[in-house]
């Protein structure tokens, strides 16, 4: 399939009004044989204007008397390709001199019309034309766009209600009558500048836990674990801003008859290796209730 490009709609026009040269005319029917919706549709819009255009074109009336003379002149013909008829009624041949045709002594000429030029109406409508078919297609072409914008506007509008619809679950997490509130504890393992809370609603099983000073140094990650029983299960690595900030967004953080609150461990990079055990030390706890 040949390319649709924007010059293909104002070659709709020219094809519709018949005044391509051959090489634009040749490479203009070549993209419609390859399919074009586009060009199809527009090329539909502009014969039709040029239809009726043409319907609209005022008629040439015949000069008076040119049907009389033309019929005169046939009259005045003899017709040589009857056989001719003997004194008794049988054929007989005809003679050369009877062939010959008449010697006429002034010859009749009929006189035709002048061929007359367009009219000034004649070409205001083909300006008109002209004038429809460049204005259909940018017209067409600005449609186009607009049609495009307004469906990028309202994807837009889309996933900025999705995103106002999860903030708004979100906020009903911190807002939650039954929400547990938990502050994370330094080990001695941690450094004393980090800083953690966490916020869980049983009933939603959400948890939303806030992060400072979490810059981790090189080639190291921390990673956050939900203490739940007697064992432990990854909720995945803690990754901080520049200024060491970080928001952990936890859809389901735990069954609140096992969740009992969550720590955090400094790994290598990428984390523990097993998800149900931290390798390197844990740096920071907090625990409901507690």
């Amino acid at each position: 399939m040949i390319p649709h490009r924007d010059e293909h709609l104002d070659l709709c026009a020219g094809y519709a009004l018949g005044n391509l040269d051959p090489a634009a005319r040749a490479e203009f029917e070549a993209h419609l044989e390859s399919g074009c919706p586009e060009c199809e549709a527009a090329l539909a819009d502009f014969t039709s204007a040029a239809a009726m255009l043409a319907a609209s074109a005022r008629p040439v009336p015949l000069p008076f008397g040119l049907k009389a003379r033309v019929m005169n002149l046939v009259q005045a013909t003899p017709r040589i390709d009857a056989p001719r008829e003997a004194s008794d009624g049988a054929p007989r041949d005809v003679t050369p001199a009877e062939v010959a045709p008449p010697v006429i002594d002034r010859p009749r000429v009929v006189a035709l019309p002048p061929r007359r030029g367009w009219g000034l109406g004649e070409w205001a409508l083909a300006a008109a034309a002209v004038l429809l078919a460049v204005t259909t297609a940018t017209t067409w072409k600005a449609a186009q766009t607009l049609q495009l914008q307004l469906e990028q506007r309202q994807r837009q509008i889309a996933d900025l209600s999705q995103q106002l619809a999860d903030e708004k679950q979100w906020a009903n997490v911190l807002a939650a009558p039954n929400a547990e509130a938990a502050s994370f504890a330094i080990t001695p393992d941690g450094a004393k500048e980090l800083k953690a809370r966490a916020i869980y609603d049983p009933v939603s099983r959400r948890a939303v836990i806030v992060f400072d000073n979490f810059g981790a140094p090189s080639g190291r990650d921390y990673q956050l674990w939900a203490l739940r029983g007697k064992g432990v299960a990854s909720l995945g690595l803690i990754r901080a801003d520049a200024n060491g900030h970080a928001v952990l967004r936890l859809e389901n953080a735990g069954d609140p008859k096992e969740l009992g609150g969550f720590a955090v461990s400094l790994e290598p990079a990428g984390g523990s290796p097993n998800p149900n055990a931290p390798t390197g030390p844990v740096v920071m706890a907090a625990k409901f209730g507690g």
